[in-house]
């Protein structure tokens, strides 16, 4: 504690890394504290002045697996670039047994999410547009930051329209509609409304999602992991992690769990995830549509109702 004159007032200056004891005088930093809060001790700025620079603290960005906000379990991090090739952040880098718990945690949420009405999936997916739409600055901001090329405002707005239009579908998919189940998207493009219809076309017909976005993308996919996770979808139903597109896809091909995967064919090893998905007996799709319904119906397969004929069955 030092004290400085200023006129017919004692300033006093606390130091807050200071510990517990007494002032000049005898009286304690207690009752010192008590004389600040009704007006009776004038306390000037920092001895630093203006030379003191508020430094930003960067934000520590975890993985969504079953709910939560999670480190990885190998706790390391890898770099993330925008467009320009400077460093913006860094996220989790993920790896097999990252991969493992998101398909537990998925696995163990799908029942219950296929469970609910489309009417209730379809106003959870509204609340999370609007949540979306409510932090559009943000996201206009980190996409600028990341693609200073970019049509920010025209990015959020179009990604909120595809939630809003995804929602509206939910009831009209029709009752004999019924999905793969555990769901893999490893999303190689950078656009923000892309990645927002690959996670959430699968939900609307009661799938759960994996989501592996770009390098490029990470950090604001790690963002819209942050909405997702306030936005009342129950836990475990979009889990998202980060990790080499490549490697984490061609882990999911191999997973039993696993029963659909968007893997880009822009990426290497193509031919090995096609191969492997045949053998555990997944659906596998090489491009990442545009068109919502297109995405929306490769998620799900229709019932085939056999109706008995006498001694003999016909469709």
């Amino acid at each position: 504690v030092s004290t400085q004159s200023t006129g017919n007032t004692d300033a006093v200056w606390v130091n807050s890394l200071g510990g517990g004891g007494s002032l000049n005088g005898g009286e304690t930093i207690g009752q010192f504290y008590t004389r600040c809060a009704v007006g009776a001790v004038e306390i000037p700025p920092s001895p630093q002045g203006s030379d003191v620079r508020e430094e930003s603290v960067n934000q520590t960005i975890k993985m969504l697996v079953g709910g939560a906000l999670k480190r990885s379990c190998g706790d390391t991090y890898r770099p993330v670039y925008n467009s320009a090739g400077e460093r913006v952040g860094a996220v989790p880098d993920g790896n097999k047994k990252d991969l493992r718990d998101c398909v537990e945690a998925a696995a163990k949420a799908q029942p219950g999410w296929f469970g609910k009405t489309a009417f209730n999936r379809s106003q959870i997916l509204y609340f999370l547009a609007e949540n979306l739409s409510s932090r559009a600055e943000e996201f206009a901001s980190l996409i600028s930051r990341c693609r200073p090329d970019a049509n920010a405002p025209e990015e959020v707005e179009r990604s909120v329209q595809v939630l809003f239009d995804l929602a509206g579908r939910c009831d009209k998919i029709g009752s004999h509609a019924t999905p793969l189940g555990v769901t893999g998207v490893i999303a190689s493009s950078v656009q923000l409304p892309d990645i927002v219809r690959l996670m959430a076309a699968p939900l609307i017909s009661g799938n759960v999602v994996i989501l592996v976005p770009s390098p490029q993308s990470s950090l604001i996919t790690a963002h819209l992991a942050q909405v997702v996770s306030v936005s009342d979808i129950p836990a475990g139903v979009v889990n998202v992690m980060y990790g080499e597109p490549a490697t984490l896809g061609l882990a999911m091909s191999q997973h039993p769990v696993i029963a659909g995967l968007w893997y880009p064919h822009t990426l290497q090893g193509c031919d090995k995830v096609q191969a492997e998905a045949f053998t555990t007996g997944k659906r596998v799709w090489f491009d990442e549509t545009s068109d919502v319904g297109r995405a929306v119906k490769r998620c799900m397969f229709n019932k085939t109702v056999i109706m008995p004929a006498g001694n003999s069955f016909a469709n």
